[in-house]
């Protein structure tokens, strides 16, 4: 699909286009006609306006994709016009220009692109790379012959069109991939690899040089996220996983400045699924601004609204902590990000003049300052029918959105400037906890396997917990298991169309290999009762413990049985490698052989169960003198 739809008569398309698609009163511009098709040819056509011919004649058809350039005086007066393509009685083309008062005009809005370029950690626990595409979209040839890929095809466009100022969100497991390529090199699960100073680590090198470079002089934001692109607000709200997020961020931020070098201001919220928790985590961070979306965040957003094209501040009462959010136009983001499925060199020329109409009609009558448009940096162009044509579409929007910037229609900023020279004045006290879908089924409910996954994760996630309570505070073990379980929940391994539980499980797996073995270090052995237990009678039993890992614990033992009110607990604490018997005083009210239930349990997760019968005497009372 695209935003302009195919054009063809008989073998060929044709197309109009101006040279820019906004024009001052009665300027001279320049129609071109273009044509894509076979064999060389004279064709008869003729372009027109609503009151007048333009052009009347033959073209040639077959040889150059501009098949002509001709010259057209606008009309005077500000307004919307049309100019048409006629191929014998058919019209092929509509074309649709704006005309504007230069005079009238006030300051340019921000036009702020926002680009996510991401790939989950496609490595192994051993390190062996399962999916290559941190690396092919840098150096393979799926954008030929118009460009190499599509990373590399950015930072290239960042270098020829220097006016065009975006902003990148560079995810640290992407970068993490490039710069382990660069420095150590990889091996792929396949038994290919990229050795330190190959010509492919050096195109990866010159790549991420390329960003470094557009950073330094000014033209690009670069931003930082979660490290492994979890869908953060839910793990926050729903599985109560914020020191998970928390972090993820942080370290994410460390990445950013170690392999970039560049100290992050901005974050990039994965599937854009926040919740206002998050706010106190980017703010510890450091981070000061993020994206979100107009139709799934702003329009159930509470607070002192106005327009969703302002800058707002999202406040965290109860902690004071805030952070700044931009939030993108919805519908134009996802005409960038899948109207992309040209079939021509004409049809995708075409339809970056289109979209760069669109976007100056967008920018010209909102009522805000700004207009962000934010999307995958990638996918838009590897998951086109036809990859190669996206990047000449890309290259030509580029050109248009130049001419609307040198006219003054827009000004291209990066989050960076429009952070520092756009305050935000208004307050947000409520937004909700949602993704740029505006739900969580794709990552919780469109694969029937999604919950017994979700549980695997909570599961593991409550036995780190427990551990850590155990031993009173992490440890490498742990560190090791919570780095494992980020892996396990990256999104793109989640997403429906995606679905990946080979790798979920794996990185599941590596986690618990960690704390398994660990938490049966700690084991009930048995259960003493001194004397006889008598019914109705407070008794103790003696529980047994062996700890067999090296350190200190610190857990509960907690005692039960089927009888009413039998349960008792003890807090109790024994050194590494030793044996403790742990007294628990209880109560029975019936008589007979009754099996009693021990566990031990550290921060409510069950990490030892024991079960013994034990005989319960009748309680005589004493005599009564």
């Amino acid at each position: 699909m695209s935003l302009i739809p195919p054009r063809k008569i008989r073998d060929i398309e044709a197309y109009l286009i101006l040279n820019k698609p906004i024009l001052k009163p009665g300027e001279e511009a320049k129609i071109h006609v273009l044509v894509s098709g076979s064999g060389e040819r004279k064709m008869h056509v003729m372009v027109y306006d609503d009151e007048k011919a333009i052009f009347d004649g033959d073209i040639t058809v077959g040889g150059s994709l501009i098949a002509g350039i001709i010259p057209y005086d606008t009309p005077s007066s500000p307004g919307i016009y049309k100019v048409y393509l006629k191929i014998g009685d058919i019209v092929v083309d509509e074309l649709t220009y704006m005309v504007y008062d230069a005079e009238e005009k006030s300051k340019p809005k921000n036009l702020a692109l926002v680009w996510h370029h991401h790939q989950a950690p496609n490595y192994l626990p051993d390190g062996a790379i399962h999916g290559p595409w941190a690396f092919i979209y840098t150096y393979g040839s799926s954008l030929k012959p118009y460009g190499d890929a599509p990373y590399r095809y950015h930072a290239q466009m960042l270098q020829k069109h220097r006016d065009y100022h975006a902003t990148y969100n560079l995810s640290p497991s992407l970068i993490k991939q490039w710069d382990t390529a660069v420095k150590h090199g990889v091996v792929f699960a396949t038994g290919e690899k990229i050795e330190p100073g190959s010509e492919k680590a050096e195109l990866i090198e010159e790549t991420m040089n390329m960003y470094k470079d557009a950073y330094k002089r000014g033209q690009i934001d670069v931003l930082t996220s979660i490290y492994a692109h979890t869908i953060g607000g839910f793990l926050v709200d729903v599985l109560g996983l914020s020191d998970i997020v928390r972090d993820e961020v942080k370290y994410g931020v460390s990445v950013t400045r170690e392999v970039l070098g560049i100290t992050p201001l901005g974050a990039w919220t994965p599937e854009m699924a926040f919740s206002m928790k998050m706010i106190d985590v980017y703010y510890d961070n450091g981070i000061e601004y993020t994206i979100l979306d107009d139709k799934c965040h702003f329009e159930m957003a509470e607070g002192e609204k106005t327009t969703s094209y302002e800058p707002y501040v999202a406040l965290n009462k109860e902690s004071g902590k805030h952070i700044v959010v931009y939030f993108r136009d919805h519908e134009l983001s996802d005409v960038l990000s899948f109207k992309n499925n040209f079939t021509s060199e004409a049809h995708a020329w075409r339809n970056a003049y289109e979209v760069s109409l669109l976007i100056a009609r967008k920018i010209m009558g909102i009522p805000g300052r700004m207009l962000t448009l934010a999307l995958d940096g990638e996918n838009w162009m590897v998951f086109a029918s036809n990859p190669p044509l996206t990047a000449l579409y890309f290259d030509k929007l580029l050109l248009f959105l130049e001419s609307l910037s040198d006219e003054g229609v827009l000004r291209l900023a990066n989050l960076r400037e429009v952070y520092e020279e756009l305050p935000a004045t208004r307050i947000l006290m409520k937004i909700p906890t949602n993704t740029w879908l505006c739900t969580f089924r794709k990552w919780r409910g469109e694969k029937e396997e999604h919950e017994e996954y979700w549980l695997k994760v909570v599961d593991a996630y409550m036995k780190i917990r427990a551990y850590e309570s155990l031993v009173k505070g992490r440890d490498p073990y742990s560190e090791k298991a919570r780095w494992a379980l980020w892996h396990a929940l990256d999104s793109d391994y989640w997403w429906a169309e995606f679905w990946s539980p080979k790798i979920i499980k794996t990185w599941l797996n590596e986690s618990l290999r960690y704390i398994d073995e660990r938490l049966k270090g700690i084991q009930i052995k048995d259960i003493k009762i001194p004397g006889k237990p008598m019914s109705n009678t407070p008794f103790t039993l003696i529980v047994e413990v062996m700890n067999t890992l090296e350190t200190p614990v610190k857990a509960i033992v907690k005692v039960s049985c089927p009888s009413r009110n039998c349960v008792s607990w003890k807090e109790f604490e024994t050194p590494g490698r030793t044996s403790t018997s742990i007294p628990v005083e209880i109560t029975v009210g019936e008589v007979g052989l009754i099996p009693f239930s021990v566990v031990i349990q550290s921060d409510s997760y069950i990490i030892s169960s024991f079960i013994k019968e034990i005989e319960i005497y009748p309680s005589i009372p004493s005599n009564p003198r």
